[in-house]
């Protein structure tokens, strides 16, 4: 049977475990998404925590496809330098780190674009939390965006990252094209599931050209939206499958919109016990016995035991956890010297806050137990 601490390979990437830090925003980006050297310093602390695979906080690969302030950019030859820097901190700490590219689509904020540049989507429709109404993309800027991901993906080999993954979940442009809810084109890129994917097949063949066979490129994909008219379990192994008759290396399968709220989000609350954990891994065992490539699950993943549970159940071939990094960056240290206790976060989803004020991301607990200790 797997077990979290064995040495496996996902394509020529070799991992020293399991375990995967899934991309998570930082909060640590300049004004123009560069890094800074807070960000280097962040990743540095991650790669010294054992983690297998780090992936990145979701490169915006256009000045349109920003979400949030203080995202890092992949989007002009500038941003090299501070990207090689970030992948050089973790491998000097004997990490391997992911750069994860993506577009926000219709969830852009037009507020952090520059003047001139509209919000876009596969199709002209208001975005369920913000209600902002995106432009319906033309034949031709859809190419654009095929290649800037593949622009975005030649830097990151160029930075030394290890790997690439794109972000096909949780709402954003690839998440938008793949589903029937927020794509009603009419066009060779909407319609039936082939159509949907067709976008999503462009960009896998053009990120493909730009890095060589050689290089992982994985993805991460919504195994169910938890919205009505949206992607299922059922649709997503069609999407799974395609995607590994086109060469994807490694597919994380995660689940929720922002329109599914927080109980069917892709970061859940209230994750305190182990029957809580793991709330995507059916899911991801669902496809996993149907495609030949390795799936990655998320969501809520929080003890050893339960970790151990899944592969012993053949439901994911790697776990993935985001949060109980940002409490514990060590945390797959202290499991591998013995400390089985299940991680310390109690998914409260604190974490975020101070990255909105560009401190970047930080366990709010920790910060409420320094304040008691300085009171």
């Amino acid at each position: 049977m797997p077990t979290l601490f064995e040495k496996t390979w996902i394509k020529c990437l070799e991992l020293s475990n399991r375990a995967i830090r899934s991309a998570t925003w930082t909060g640590l980006a300049d004004d123009r998404g560069y890094v800074t050297d807070r960000a280097v310093e962040f990743y540095r602390e991650l790669g010294r925590g054992g983690i297998g695979l780090i992936v990145t906080g979701y490169q915006f690969v256009m000045p349109n496809g920003r979400q949030l302030p203080y995202q890092k950019g992949n989007y002009e030859e500038g941003q090299v330098h501070g990207l090689a820097r970030l992948a050089a901190a973790v491998h000097e700490e004997g990490g391997k780190v992911a750069v994860q590219l993506v577009h926000c689509g219709g969830r852009a904020s037009k507020e952090l674009m520059p003047e001139g540049w509209d919000v876009w989507a596969p199709s002209s429709i208001a975005d369920p939390t913000t209600g902002t109404v995106p432009k319906e993309m033309t034949v031709a800027e859809i190419t654009q965006l095929v290649e800037a991901y593949a622009a975005a993906a030649a830097r990151s080999v160029k930075a030394g990252f290890d790997a690439v993954q794109l972000h096909g979940a949780h709402g954003y442009g690839i998440n938008q094209f793949l589903s029937a809810l927020t794509n009603k084109r009419g066009d060779r890129y909407g319609g039936d599931i082939k159509k949907r994917y067709r976008f999503l097949g462009e960009v896998l063949e053009a990120v493909r050209a730009a890095v060589g066979e050689d290089f992982p490129v994985l993805i991460k994909l919504n195994g169910h939206d938890y919205v009505e008219g949206g992607i299922v379990p059922e649709e997503a192994l069609e999407f799974a499958r395609r995607l590994a008759d086109d060469g994807i290396d490694a597919i994380e399968v995660s689940g929720g919109t922002p329109a599914a709220g927080p109980k069917l989000g892709p970061s859940r609350p209230g994750i305190l016990k182990e029957s809580d954990e793991a709330y995507l891994a059916d899911i991801a065992a669902f496809i996993r016995g149907r495609v030949k490539v390795p799936i990655i699950t998320v969501g809520g993943i929080r003890s050893p035991k339960v970790i151990q549970e899944i592969f012993d159940n053949g439901k994911a071939d790697y776990v993935a956890l985001s949060r109980p990094f940002i409490r514990e960056p060590h945390l797959l240290n202290r499991w591998k010297s013995g400390d089985s206790e299940r991680a310390a976060c109690i998914s409260c989803r604190g974490c975020f806050e101070t990255g909105y004020k560009g401190l970047g991301i930080s366990c709010k607990a920790e910060r409420e137990r320094k304040e008691r200790e300085e009171a």
